[in-house]
């Protein structure tokens, strides 16, 4: 009998309720964002409006929030989940990455979830590829940002170990087509882009 190979990923849990506070908060960036394009341009693009997905050209901000989604461009990934690993919890911090343009305060929370390694029989990457969209739909669950497969691969490459996983922060880009994980190590800053050779 041929021995079991086991493969071990890690994951960062969001618990549900904090989810629903997410889901608010990108909401209101999205709004704030496409207000900005606004008052620059006179005009503001969506890439959903009232339901209907196409592309909507739109002067004005929706009353209702949450009735257009912004068009960020082909790939998106303008919101970057950045996780850090505490000795008995795990922070996040959610940033636009146009939040230059509008003023609205980055989204911080303590998750009160430790990270979490998983052991599987097989290396699944289950890479985060929802769309923001989906963030905002799935409301009411939790969600779980995995390293897993060949990006936890990738990351045992560059030398980091489980026993010292709070020596660095772990950023997660949600794009329309994958998701892109990069992670710092917080004492030298010298980053790692884990799905740099990823074929999505």
């Amino acid at each position: 009998m041929l021995p079991r190979i086991s493969y071990e990923s890690l994951h960062f849990h969001i618990p549900a309720a904090t989810v629903n506070k997410i889901a608010a908060w990108i909401l209101l960036s999205d709004d704030a964002y496409m207000q900005s394009e606004i008052n620059k341009h006179g005009v503001t693009t969506a890439i959903k409006y009232q339901g209907k997905v196409g592309f909507h050209r739109l002067n004005e901000v929706p009353k209702q929030t949450g009735m257009a989604t912004p068009y960020y461009g082909t790939i998106g990934g303008v919101y970057n989940f950045i996780f850090n690993v505490q000795e008995d919890d795990t922070t996040l911090r959610i940033r636009h990455s146009l939040g230059n343009q509008f003023k609205l305060k980055p989204y911080e929370t303590a998750l009160g979830t430790p990270i979490q390694f998983e052991e599987h029989s097989e290396a699944s990457n289950r890479w985060f590829s929802n769309r923001l969209e989906t963030i905002i739909e799935e409301r009411e669950k939790d969600f779980r940002f995995y390293i897993d497969g060949e990006i936890y691969a990738n990351l045992l490459a560059i030398g980091w170990q489980k026993e010292r996983v709070q020596e660095y922060q772990y950023k997660f880009i949600p794009t329309t087509v994958g998701c892109r994980i990069i992670i710092r190590h917080i004492a030298s800053t010298r980053t790692f882009d884990l799905t740099e050779n990823i074929d999505w």
